[in-house]
């Protein structure tokens, strides 16, 4: 369709310049295959033999005939004209039936999406053994940890004073609302955690990869490979958690941390001096 409008746009405007180059063919009165240029055709027009009556009748009728040639061509312009806008007209008229009709179908697919990735949420912790009632609490209080997620994120973005009290409080905020499972640790048994982390296959806890000499977690005997279950009694899922809590504690203390040996099964609780460990998870 764009073609094609684009062809009569040309043949419009060939025709527009086609108009003035016939006039003066014709108006000469003479075949435009002679060797004669229309300069020197219209001259001989004027200059020709005869008196100037006859030449002033053979120019009126020369006129006449590109008049009614020209006219023609005008008519013929007219209705090139109006089937191209018809078919401009057309076109936006399809091409915004088109869109709405992909920008539903969009809309619907992004529907059925997401309904799809709901139920098979639903159905893994309903396959993890927590029941269907509890099941659907759960994917709700994700979603509610969503929202209030942005309106924490969204109230310290525009917090004119980063220093002050109520930022502080926002920023403590967003570090406790770092993942919906840190939320949840907190409503759901353990047992029903334990579940829940089975089902949404995340990371149960922060396996150390290296352990730097002289620090407290190589003086505590920890060891690559060994796991890091939780600090001053929050669960760590992997060293952002860790670093935050790290944080909280003030210089001095002795905290808490609960890990699992390499190769072990069993769980043990240690004590580390408040600060950086020393271990790269």
């Amino acid at each position: 369709m764009i073609f094609s409008s684009r062809r009569l746009n040309l043949a419009l405007v060939a025709l527009l310049l086609a108009i003035p180059c016939a006039y003066l063919a014709i108006a000469a009165g003479i075949p435009g295959d002679e060797a004669t240029s229309r300069t020197g055709r219209l001259a001989q027009m004027f200059a020709g033999d005869g008196d100037l009556e006859s030449r002033v009748a053979r120019l009126e009728e020369s006129l006449a005939r590109s008049n009614e040639i020209q006219s023609q061509m005008l008519d013929l312009v007219e209705e090139l004209r109006q089937q191209l806008e018809g078919e401009v007209d057309d076109e936006p008229h399809t091409r915004r039936a088109a869109i709405s009709e992909g920008d539903g179908q969009r809309h619907g697919r992004r529907r059925a999406h997401s309904q799809d990735f709901h139920d098979m949420q639903l159905q893994q912790l309903v396959e993890a053994g927590i029941n269907p009632a509890r099941a659907a609490h759960i994917l709700e209080r994700q979603e509610r940890f969503q929202y209030e997620h942005m309106k924490i994120s969204y109230a310290y973005r525009h917090a004119r004073d980063k220093s002050s009290p109520e930022a502080t409080a926002l920023r403590e905020k967003l570090e406790s609302y770092s993942h919906p499972r840190k939320m949840l640790e907190h409503e759901l048994s353990p047992q029903e955690f334990e579940r829940y982390l089975e089902a949404t296959s995340g990371s149960q806890n922060m396996e150390v990869n290296d352990v730097l000499r002289g620090t407290p977690a190589a003086n505590a005997g920890l060891r690559p490979g060994d796991r890091i279950i939780s600090y001053n009694g929050e669960r760590i899922f992997h060293m952002g958690d860790l670093r935050s809590q790290v944080y909280k504690v003030a210089p001095g203390e002795n905290v808490a941390v609960e890990i699992q040996r390499r190769d072990s099964d069993s769980r043990e609780t240690i004590y580390l001096p408040s600060g950086p460990l020393g271990i790269r998870g």
